[in-house]
């Protein structure tokens, strides 16, 4: 089976045009949504992780966007999988982000600090994750993302998360755009080499979903899970 993992902000609703690519292929596909049924302000990036530990095999290819692409590695160290895909992944400990985004992102310390949470203004969404898109489009992607917990948004933004290399003994995927101003292709070229995995790079932005650039991945994804 493959399973997708969306990132902050998001929903599983965002996997449907890779489900339907991967199910015209004959693939099982199972979609998360990591939040449901969970506090948002006590959850910790743990209990995301412990929502899809109890789910995945062995035999299952985990496939994750940006905080998900984190999930993946963390399963991937703590789990048996056949399999692991990460795209415009968050980044484990010793990979920093961009000091831009960093300091872009200080105004949101207060909600932070309060446990309170949040989705962070659209300007900023913009900026970072929406690149290249037409203003409509953008807006409209800004309108179904939801708020996240502060606590899981500072442990990933203060990169807390740390993965073992040495545990991870399943092939993984790393797949950057260009364009992405969160995950650069940089920081997620360097986490291919943490692992020693497969690195592939395409056209797009942070929401690669919206755009062309989403069949060229899942391609690049089904090359790969057809070699597991």
């Amino acid at each position: 089976m493959l399973i997708f993992i969306h990132g902050m902000l998001s929903n599983a609703d965002v996997w449907q045009p890779l489900i339907t690519y991967f199910n015209k292929k004959k693939y099982s596909c199972k979609a998360l949504n990591l939040r449901e049924g969970l506090d948002l302000r006590k959850t910790r990036f743990q209990d995301y992780l412990d929502k899809v530990k109890t789910l995945v095999t062995e035999d299952d290819i985990v496939i994750g966007h940006s905080m998900g692409g984190l999930i993946v590695q963390k399963i991937a160290e703590e789990t048996m999988i056949k399999g692991g895909v990460c795209i415009c992944s968050a980044s484990p400990k010793g990979i920093k982000f961009r000091g831009n985004i960093v300091l872009s992102s200080i105004k949101y310390v207060p909600k932070v600090m309060m446990r309170k949470p949040f989705k962070e203004e659209y300007p900023f969404i913009r900026k970072y994750m929406l690149v290249g898109l037409e203003e409509d489009e953008a807006k409209k992607i800004y309108e179904s993302l939801a708020e996240e917990s502060a606590i899981v948004t500072y442990e990933i933004a203060r990169n807390k998360i740390a993965v073992d290399e040495k545990n991870v003994t399943c092939p993984l995927l790393f797949i950057a755009t260009k364009n992405d101003r969160v995950c650069t292709p940089g920081m997620v070229e360097k986490m291919a080499g943490k692992y020693n995995a497969e690195y592939q790079l395409y056209d797009g932005c942070h929401h690669f979903f919206s755009n062309t650039s989403w069949r060229d991945i899942a391609e690049g994804i089904h090359t790969f899970i057809t070699k597991l």
